[in-house]
């Protein structure tokens, strides 16, 4: 199987010979509504799937942890601050 490799550049700070992995991290938020049990959601504003309901989340920055980057995401896409 042959893959498409993209060879480093002076254009690009991140880039590799090799494939590498793109990592994300949704979050899952919970509510108590009287006795029902409710999730966030968000409607994505972007393809692929735009105008459907997701969960918050998103690609990590290659300099951030997995709880970072959820932190930032719900930031982003709720205006929610979480703490740790």
């Amino acid at each position: 199987m042959k893959q498409n490799i993209q060879e480093p550049s002076s254009e690009h700070s991140y880039t590799c010979k090799y494939p590498h992995p793109a990592v994300t991290a949704d979050c899952v938020v919970f509510a108590l509504d009287g006795t029902k049990l409710k999730v966030l959601l968000v409607e994505r504003g972007s393809e692929p799937y735009k105008g459907s309901w997701a969960l918050p989340g998103g690609f990590m920055n290659i300099d951030e942890t997995a709880e970072q980057c959820a932190q930032r995401e719900l930031k982003e896409e709720t205006g929610l601050n979480v703490r740790t």
